[in-house]
């Protein structure tokens, strides 16, 4: 069963009982969970690219060269998503990945395949999120009308006996390219943060054609 980050009111008294256990990985006493708590999932290696201005092609640019985190595919010169910037300018995150959904041409001419993944805000599951991230796999984030790239979480999951977990995500780790100094790191809490602010999040893969 997933769940969203929000959890529903009628799991909040369980919750309560397990995080006023001294042990938080033992099982409360009548619970069927086990709470492992401040778990982290983060994308290693992850690009160090900047946007070369504060303009919004520069920053689609550098947040995209960084969430595909691959040069050849996106977003410099000669790479097989170059021409596509231009005009994706404006763009909401689920035209964005309409718009560079499909097959493209590296500079050798091995064709790739890029298929995206879009959520909006109301409808986003924690499982949506960390399933991503443990792949490896960045995200794409419109926040109060910002593009950040999503690399980290920072959650707790609730381990059932009868062998179905359930997740609840607590921050979000963010990169905002339009910065190279600690500006560039940015954190959403979901208790300060208002999450009606999201609009939504962006998954890019990319798999290439032999």
């Amino acid at each position: 069963m997933q769940f969203r980050l929000h959890l529903p009111a009628s799991i909040l008294p369980l919750i309560i009982i397990i995080l006023c256990c001294a042990n938080a990985h033992s099982q409360p006493e009548g619970s069927s969970y086990v709470l492992h708590p401040n778990q982290e999932v983060k994308v290693a290696s992850l690009p160090s690219a900047v946007a070369a201005s504060s303009s919004e092609s520069a920053v689609l640019a550098a947040s995209l060269a960084t969430a595909m985190m691959e040069p050849e595919v996106c977003c410099g010169r000669n790479s097989a998503l170059e021409d596509r910037i231009p005009s994706a300018k404006g763009l909401s995150l689920k035209e964005l990945g309409e718009r560079l959904r499909g097959k493209h041409y590296l500079e050798d001419g091995v064709p790739i395949l890029v298929a995206d993944q879009y959520w909006p805000g109301g409808s986003l599951k924690a499982e949506d999120i960390l399933s991503s991230l443990m792949a490896q796999h960045p995200l794409l984030m419109d926040w109060n009308g910002h593009l950040y790239v999503l690399y980290g979480a920072v959650f707790d999951e609730y381990a059932s006996y009868s062998g179905s977990n359930y997740h609840v995500i607590h921050t979000l780790l963010l990169v905002d390219v339009r910065f190279s100094d600690r500006r560039r790191y940015v954190s959403f809490n979901r208790e300060t943060d208002d999450w009606a602010k999201v609009s939504g999040l962006l998954a890019l893969t990319v798999t290439r054609n032999k």
